[in-house]
């Protein structure tokens, strides 16, 4: 929204046809909805095929597809929730990049943002296979913002800490169920325990300003 606003034409992709549809219409008529999973190959090259022919060309990616499952701790996460975790908060990054930096590095300006996770600096003592993905996708961008720079296409990463959406509320949802407790407590035990350093002891807040 806030690069529609500056005059950007944007394309969109998720999952949810609904949500979908209703974030593009809030940035503008030119704006692209792409219902597709990013979780894969196939889901990558529509991205990218429907995104170059509606706006002729990217300029700005951002890579903010991601997410984890519930609270598992590492023996109970299996190859399969490892494999998932990874293709989808780097390999769909890493698909998307090889797709559409060609273009930007022809042109020699592109932007390349990825949105890792504080996860992957510091990262707690569960969910092993999402902290383990974000650690690379900041590998990752710190490698090709090496490779790319001298094509004037700059590749950087935003690592958020814990930040209240509907994903988190889920989350912790969910690890109150398991254990007895209510989500207040979980949130509480969680920001005291594993987070300490969130002086305000509570979530940032997801906002467009």
């Amino acid at each position: 929204l806030a690069l529609a606003r500056e005059g950007c034409r944007v394309a969109l992709c998720a999952r949810d046809a609904v949500a979908l549809q209703a974030a593009a219409e809030e940035a503008g008529p030119e704006a692209a909805a792409i219902v597709t999973d990013l979780a894969g190959a196939e889901g990558v090259e529509r991205a990218a095929d429907v995104a170059i022919g509606r706006l002729g060309r990217v300029d700005i990616l951002v890579n903010n597809v991601g997410g984890a499952a519930f609270m598992r701790p590492f023996e109970e996460t299996t190859d399969e929730d490892w494999i998932r975790t990874i293709e989808l908060n780097l390999l769909a990054a890493v698909r998307l990049v090889r797709r559409l930096a060609p273009g930007m590095r022809q042109r020699r300006w592109g932007r390349i943002i990825n949105v890792a996770s504080e996860s992957g600096s510091q990262p707690d003592s569960f969910m092993p296979d999402y902290n383990a993905s974000k650690a690379a996708l900041l590998s990752l961008t710190k490698t090709l913002s090496k490779a790319f720079g001298r094509d004037n296409v700059l590749v950087n990463a935003v690592s958020p800490a814990m930040t209240r959406t509907e994903r988190l509320d889920e989350m912790v949802a969910h690890e109150a169920a398991r254990r007895g407790a209510t989500p207040a407590e979980v949130l509480a035990d969680f920001l005291g325990g594993l987070r300490p350093h969130i002086v305000l002891g509570r979530p940032a807040e997801a906002s467009v300003s």
